[in-house]
């Protein structure tokens, strides 16, 4: 499928451009290295605050299960408001949240501050990118959405260094208040680079059900998949405890949560469906799943994703608690992904202009494939961070390869959204 240009468009030229870029990278390379620089900031914070075990998951969880859940209905809200006013609302809500989390001093207080968190970063995400579909294109394109893929690959792995040198040379509360001067600089570069974009298809009104049903299903699949180690997948092995309220047998709240939001992610797709029949506006456009790229592209994306921030969560925990490494070292070990993941961002969008972005991406998932069975074929009681730099930096190349060229992949055949005048979503 081949989609024309629209008749208008604001493009952004020369220096603005990639002003604009650094500034919305910045922004995402902000609440990505917060989701993983918790990561070796906890054990600090468990003794600090007195957090029970079941706190200290909660401080991980709140954030994660926010953020996720409101990815779809942020997006939306983004494209009728306006990306960029939701993108600098999103930057205030996490850098404040931020501060909150640093300032807190009881586990209710710092699991509401991750939850606060979690709601910036699903305001900043999908507008962000959002933004660089809407005034980057051609080949300037293809390189924002390689910069912006790299930027999480990236971050991902270097948020466990930051942290681990931060909780060592300084405090934990460092670790979130070093949002603040990034979310300034964010705020300055957005306010004096970036237009403002909007999607003149979403005035045509609201989709409440579809909001409901998608911010719930979600909220329900998240938790389980979250929570279903501790509190079982089937049956209730640990008791659920929720506003002095105690879940303590039969089946499991995970597995329920799972059944709640499968059933209503269920009910979108019927409710959608019908609302695209009846011309009616819609929270997520279904259609888009039958362009092949998207619908491929969105399967590679979460293999991806799970892959890596399955990584960052067990490999940490491992090198410290089993091979006795501090929060630094096994930040440094760490290192190695990340630098992978740059240095593939900066070959992989020369290599796709020579044989195409979708070989490219095939390349990056074989490098993963390689690097992770690497690491599983080497990792043991008694091996070093040397034994597992160079599998990891295999494995940083093939993350930052194939995110780098994901976006562009799966946006490549979706249409680009037309106003009743023929023009363009994109008003400056």
């Amino acid at each position: 499928m081949s989609v024309q240009p629209p008749a208008h468009t604001v493009v952004l030229e020369g220096r603005r451009r990639w002003g604009a870029l650094v500034a919305l990278a910045l922004g995402v390379a902000m609440i990505i290295l917060d989701a993983t620089i918790v990561n070796v900031a906890i054990p600090t914070m468990v003794k600090d605050l007195n957090l029970t075990t079941n706190d200290a998951e909660w401080v991980t969880a709140a954030y994660s299960l926010v953020f996720a859940s409101l990815l779809i209905l942020a997006g939306r809200t983004a494209d009728r408001f306006g990306r960029r006013v939701l993108f600098i609302i999103g930057v205030i809500t996490f850098v404040a949240a931020s501060v909150l989390v640093a300032l807190s001093g009881n586990s209710a207080e710092i699991i509401g501050a991750r939850a606060l968190q979690g709601v910036g970063a699903a305001l900043i995400l999908p507008s962000s990118l959002s933004i660089i579909n809407a005034v980057f294109v051609g080949k300037a394109r293809a390189a924002a959405f390689a910069v912006w893929g790299a930027t999480i690959g990236g971050m991902a792995a270097l948020g466990p260094l930051v942290g681990g040198w931060l909780t060592t040379y300084a405090t934990w509360h460092w670790a979130f208040l070093i949002n603040v001067p990034i979310g300034i600089l964010v705020l300055v570069g957005v306010f004096v680079f970036v237009p403002e974009t909007k999607d003149p298809s979403s005035t045509q009104g609201m989709d409440p059900a579809g909001i409901a049903l998608s911010t719930l299903g979600l909220l329900g699949v998240v938790f389980a998949l979250i929570e279903g180690q501790r509190y079982g997948w089937v049956m209730t092995k640990t008791p659920f405890e929720i506003f002095g309220m105690t879940w303590s047998g039969g089946l499991s709240p995970a597995f329920v949560s799972l059944i709640i939001g499968v059933v209503l992610l269920v009910a979108l797709v019927i409710v959608e469906r019908r609302r695209l029949a009846a011309g009616k506006a819609v929270i997520f456009d279904l259609n888009l799943f039958k362009i092949r790229s998207f619908g491929a592209g969105n399967a590679v994306a979460l293999i991806v994703s799970l892959g890596e921030f399955g990584l960052l969560f067990a490999l940490p925990l491992f090198l410290q608690s089993v091979r006795g490494y501090s929060a630094l070292e096994t930040g440094v070990i760490l290192l190695a992904l990340a630098l992978g993941s740059f240095v593939a961002s900066g070959v992989g969008a020369g290599l796709a202009q020579r044989i195409g972005p979708v070989r490219v991406l095939q390349i990056g998932m074989g490098c993963e494939v390689v690097g992770i069975v690497g690491l599983g074929v080497v990792i043991s009681t008694s091996v070093t961070g040397w034994g597992l730099a160079p599998w990891l930096f295999l494995y940083g190349m093939g993350v930052g390869v194939a995110t780098a060229q994901l976006t562009g992949v799966l946006l490549s055949e979706s249409p680009v959204p037309f106003s009743p005048k023929g023009r363009s979503s994109v008003v400056c």
